[in-house]
């Protein structure tokens, strides 16, 4: 399929900037303010956190009647579809039923709304109408280990730390220095991907070790001070330690930092402020950041940096 052939449909969350990167990371598309994006490649999708759905496009138009005369006139099996409106900035004017019983009446197949055999969108972009078929959905695995034995008040969700591994989707193998309970592990090992964790708190190496063999799944786990541990993986995803005073903690992070870039060529680091200074200091040529809105007064900065070879 060309470029222009795939869209993705992404969740929408005001103020964060994790969905774009994951979005672009996975599919090479941007979302629009709706959450649509035109794609390189959607066969990512199926490991996604915030990205929902991919798919193909069948036919476009500038409005509704346009729309329902090309996909009337394009081929395409449909027996037994669905047909699901993803227009959330009411760009159409028109009932989601009524958009969906539009097209429904130009489609020579029968429709199933209970069992669809195939399920298609008419989703509402910035410049036209999109109408397209499924082909692939995110299985949404991470929300299983929201149900994890072990936590922290500082653990990340499922959710949050599959996109960050996300954000290195070619690496098979994956590092978190400060893995406390392991919420970065697991979303590593669930993928298939060779995890390693290292904690200096016993107590979080446990934890971890503990959470991985309740959903079975095969990682190393080693309690060691992160600034000096060998360990090498294609990429790094953390998030930083810190305490209330970030100046406090300086010399801890900047420490690991230059273990990380002998570690991995590539890294994901979470912080709670800009931390790139100190990113490119420790020898990471190039970073990129996009934040978080978690709550008022708190923020999460995620920093994707990359060392030269």
């Amino acid at each position: 399929m060309s470029e222009a052939a795939l869209f993705a449909i992404c969740a929408r969350v005001a103020r964060h900037g994790l969905i774009t990167a994951e979005c672009e990371s996975l599919t090479g598309g941007r979302p629009d303010p709706d959450g649509i994006a035109t794609c390189e490649r959607i066969d990512l999708v199926a490991r996604a956190a915030y990205v929902q759905t991919g798919l193909a496009v069948l036919a476009t138009g500038r409005s509704l009647d346009e729309l329902v005369t090309n996909v009337g006139d394009a081929t395409f099996a449909a027996d037994g579809f669905r047909i699901d409106v993803h227009d959330p900035s009411d760009r159409i004017g028109r009932s989601t039923q009524e958009v969906a019983t539009a097209l429904a009446d130009v489609i020579p197949y029968g429709p199933d709304l209970s069992t669809p055999r195939c399920r298609f969108v008419v989703a509402a972009a910035a410049d036209r109408l999109i109408f397209g078929e499924v082909v692939t959905v995110t299985d949404a695995s991470y929300r299983r280990h929201d149900a994890k034995p072990w936590t922290t008040s500082s653990s990340l969700d499922g959710r949050f730390a599959r996109a960050l591994v996300n954000l290195v989707p070619h690496a098979r193998s994956i590092l978190d220095p400060c893995c406390g309970a392991g919420s970065i592990v697991l979303e590593a090992a669930s993928l298939g991907l060779d995890a390693y964790g290292v904690d200096d708190k016993p107590a979080m190496v446990g934890m971890t070790t503990e959470n991985l063999a309740h959903f079975g799944y095969d990682a190393t786990v080693v309690r060691a001070d992160s600034r000096e541990h060998e360990q090498r993986a294609d990429a790094i995803v953390t998030d930083l330690p810190y305490g209330h005073a970030i100046d406090a903690d300086e010399a801890q992070i900047r420490g690991i930092l230059r273990r990380c870039v002998e570690s991995a060529p590539t890294g994901v680091f979470v912080a709670p402020a800009d931390f790139s200074m100190w990113i490119r200091a420790a020898g990471y040529d190039d970073v990129e950041v996009c934040t978080v809105r978690k709550r008022a007064g708190f923020t999460r900065w995620v920093h994707v940096a990359r060392r030269s070879e």
